[in-house]
């Protein structure tokens, strides 16, 4: 399984062509969806390991679009606390 690793603003970013179950729980993923073919999610992984979709329907055609996304998300869940 591919694994990078990044952080932005305390947070861990992993970008995965396997599953989001196999992150810790807090971190966010960057997960391929067909083997990156269909595209890219970003997920979220609870306290308890539950993964959450935060694009909804809306996938990424790269990688590095979706951890733009990411880090945008990040930046303004610290602004909102």
């Amino acid at each position: 399984m591919l694994k990078r690793y990044h952080t932005h603003l305390g947070r861990d970013i992993f970008v995965t062509s396997g599953s989001a179950r196999e992150l810790a729980p807090g971190s966010f993923g960057i997960c391929a969806i067909g083997g990156g073919a269909e595209g890219w999610s970003v997920v979220h992984v609870g306290p308890e390991g539950d993964v959450a979709d935060l694009g909804g329907e809306y996938y990424f055609a790269t990688p590095e679009e979706a951890l733009e996304f990411t880090q945008e998300l990040i930046a303004l869940m610290q602004a909102g606390t």
